[in-house]
């Protein structure tokens, strides 16, 4: 496969007491790198061809050394590359994705009369411009492989200015701690019930796929059985918060995540696959966030089933499950296409009203920028880490 950069990256070359150094900066990411005398000349020429020649053999090598982090796609495959691969299709798909009224309403997927009636009426995502980055040339078909790549990208550049990308969430259980530490402690668990109800319907939410993506049967089988018993990390933060985890309620956002998932096992593996990505970090940071703010509580050690759980997710390389996943499905429709787009911003939106409204709920204003997430950019939810 041939490397893109994403259009947002560039770089940024200083000098340090080592000698030449760069840093590669996205919106969501930077990643500071020396550079060996002896490598400096094919770098530079990378970086200077990095989006003028993204094929360039120079790009090529260069972007390879980030192979680990979310900072490029790949470029669409030809028809011809998908030959003599079992591979699975996509079937006939009757849903109306014009709006977000109209997915909903065709999906097929349960939804509380309250979320439905927050739905906006119109799409805000660039969706010609997402598709037209995995369009295969001279078709209206999709890799899904290039696909699932690129959405990584977007959704984290489109989070960035927002909530997750400063560190809303983070924020608001500092400044919650500061103010009032068992209303903190409160909001923990809050939080840690959402995830407790993701982790603990997870795998059964994918048994679907079992049977509806035949092709990536072993793939789905192996992650499953990786996922099990991961609520038991949960299980640990609730005891040492002293908390029952039934005193708080799952809400009506994360019980659309999973009942949404799971229809979407039935009908699509090409949004099934893309939508594990709403479950798995994109890429690790260096401390669970969560975790790192329990710590300076009185409580530190309710923090240490969020960091086992980072850890196992890390250790499984969880976070490339997407393209897993996508690597055993052969080009996918437009119709399929549109479906995932809808999924993921319908979805985004109402884990970010979800985390916006725990906090106003403990009295801790949201700035005006993110009061309406329909016309702000949306906002990474905390379910991204469970």
């Amino acid at each position: 496969m041939l490397y893109v950069p994403y259009e947002k990256m560039s770089e940024n070359w200083s000098e340090s007491s080592a000698g030449r150094c760069f840093t590669v900066i996205l919106p969501w990411l930077s990643i500071n790198a020396d550079v060996k005398k002896e490598e400096e000349d094919w770098i530079q020429d990378a970086t200077t061809h990095l989006h003028t020649d993204p094929l360039n053999k120079n790009v090529q090598k260069f972007l390879k050394e980030f192979k680990d982090q979310p900072v490029y796609y790949t470029k669409p495959r030809q028809l011809s590359d998908f030959k003599g691969q079992d591979l699975q299709g996509s079937s006939d798909l009757i849903i109306d994705t014009s709006t977000p009224s109209r997915l909903i309403e065709t999906f097929g997927c349960p939804i509380s009369d309250s979320l439905r009636k927050s739905v906006p009426s119109n799409w805000t995502w660039d969706q010609e411009g997402i598709l037209s980055k995995s369009r295969i040339e001279g078709t209206d078909l999709y890799d899904p492989v290039s696909f699932v790549r690129y959405l990584t990208c977007y959704r984290l550049d489109w989070e960035s200015g927002n909530w997750v990308g400063q560190d809303g969430l983070g924020n608001f259980l500092e400044i919650l701690l500061r103010e009032n530490e068992e209303q903190f402690f409160q909001a923990i668990g809050c939080i840690s019930r959402q995830s407790w109800q993701v982790t603990t319907e997870f795998s059964p939410s994918m048994e679907p796929a079992l049977t509806y993506f035949p092709k990536g049967k072993k793939a789905i089988a192996s992650y499953m059985a990786e996922e099990v018993g991961h609520h038991k990390f949960m299980d640990q933060v609730f005891m040492e918060l002293g908390f029952n985890k039934d005193d708080f309620l799952v809400t009506e956002e994360t019980r659309w995540l999973l009942d949404s998932f799971k229809r979407s096992a039935v009908l699509s593996p090409f949004a099934f696959s893309a939508v594990v990505g709403l479950f798995e970090a994109s890429y690790y940071e260096d401390e669970e966030p969560i975790a790192s703010v329990i710590k300076m509580s009185s409580r530190p050690k309710a923090g240490r089933g969020w960091e086992l759980h980072r850890k196992v997710n890390m250790e499984y390389r969880h976070c490339d499950t997407v393209v897993n996943f996508a690597s055993q499905l052969a080009p996918q429709t437009r119709s399929h296409a549109l479906l995932t787009l809808g999924l993921y911003e319908l979805t985004l939106n109402m884990l970010d009203k979800m985390e916006q409204r725990i906090a106003k709920s403990y009295g801790i204003d949201i700035p005006l920028q993110y009061e309406n997430a329909w016309t702000a950019l949306p906002l990474q939810e905390f379910s991204n880490r469970i």
